[in-house]
């Protein structure tokens, strides 16, 4: 279901960072469909120890991916983190968990490298021990800063943290929707939109900020059905997306990663449109049409180089379009080409600066 081959050319963020995995893969083994994966991932993992061997070949720095409980293969931030790490030619070792109670006993074996590299808000505060205990090693957690016991985030000066201007991406599918609804393409024809979030995290108000105000740039009459839930239940998103259908949503956001299949599998059962958020959520319902994405595997790389330069920084460094940071996925052949060309020019001008998508969701919505 992706666009024609031209446009798929013309689109920098393309299906090169879709991570789309065989359905036959789903028949094998764990073990097997563990093997198969990392071969095809250039991996080799023997072990979840400090034991395992590391990949790539070392130019002097030694890095180490803790992973959280979802594994290096979530189709998501551990496997992009890791790809990036991977491309810099650094040396790289990976050390699952299997669950939260593994973060900090595994960030505190990786710390004996020179850099530690962990993401999302799970990480937060094993990071922060982890980070405080070994001060003379330097960490690197992605969308997410170091937190307290207490919850209070806190500076650390060996502890870089990755964030994204996740507007554009929001704005730049937003824009997708808007058109499509204002156009009255598919399935898209009662100008309404449904968007489910993780309870106002900055991480996701932004994301819904970004969408509400591309939709509305091409589609003023637009409405939207916005709900909030920390649940991790799929079947309970699933009905939270069956419902914003019954009040005439003919496309869903979602904005939680926690449950985003049962959201998107209602959107399918519906005949409805879905639209992932940070990573190319295509693998997990043909609904989909294209996904925000945040290009984790590209500033985990920049930062590698940085360190690998003697240019370390501590703190929180935002990237964006600008920084080839941020994008959506090759849309689906229901986003007519004409609108992939708006939308090319969209992200172009938020590249230059013309376009500023707002980072608050308005009020009302």
């Amino acid at each position: 279901m992706l666009s024609n081959a031209s446009a798929a050319h013309e689109q920098e963020f393309s299906g090169e960072y879709s991570f789309r995995i065989d359905i036959a893969l789903h028949k094998l083994s764990k073990l097997a469909r563990t093997s198969a994966l990392l071969a095809g991932a250039g991996l080799i993992l023997s072990g979840c120890g400090p034991g395992a061997p590391p990949s790539g070949s070392a130019h002097g720095i030694t890095v180490c991916l803790v992973t959280t409980s979802q594994g290096v293969n979530d189709h998501g931030f551990n496997q992009l983190a890791l790809q990036g790490a991977q491309s810099t030619g650094a040396t790289v070792r990976v050390i699952p968990s299997r669950t939260p109670d593994d973060y900090l006993p595994n960030l505190q074996k990786c710390a004996q490298t020179d850099l530690t590299v962990a993401v999302s808000s799970q990480m937060a505060n094993p990071v922060w021990h982890a980070a405080t205990q070994h001060v003379e090693r330097r960490f690197l957690l992605v969308d997410a800063e170091p937190m307290d016991d207490l919850q209070a985030t806190q500076h650390l000066v060996n502890v870089e943290s990755l964030f994204f201007k996740a507007q554009e991406a929001g704005y730049l599918v937003g824009a997708l929707t808007g058109l499509l609804e204002q156009q009255k393409v598919g399935a898209a024809s009662h100008n309404v939109a449904g968007i489910l979030g993780t309870n106002h995290r900055p991480v996701v108000d932004t994301y819904i900020a970004g969408f509400i105000a591309g939709a509305r740039s091409v589609d003023p009459t637009i409405k939207f059905q916005l709900t909030y839930s920390d649940s991790d239940d799929v079947a309970a998103c699933k009905q939270i997306g069956i419902s914003q259908i019954a009040k005439s949503a003919d496309v869903l956001f979602e904005v939680t990663g926690r449950c985003a299949a049962g959201y998107i599998d209602a959107a399918y059962d519906a005949a409805a449109y879905a639209i992932g958020s940070d990573t190319d959520l295509a693998y997990l319902s043909p609904a989909v049409i294209t996904s925000g994405l945040k290009r984790v595997d590209h500033v985990v790389a920049l930062a590698i180089g940085d360190l690998q330069d003697g240019n370390f920084k501590s703190g929180a460094q935002v990237y964006s379009l600008k920084d080839d940071a941020i994008g959506y996925s090759t849309p689906s052949s229901v986003v007519p080409q004409g609108i992939i060309n708006q939308l090319m020019d969209i992200r172009d001008k938020i590249r230059s600066g013309s376009i500023v998508p707002p980072d608050t969701i308005p009020p009302g919505v």
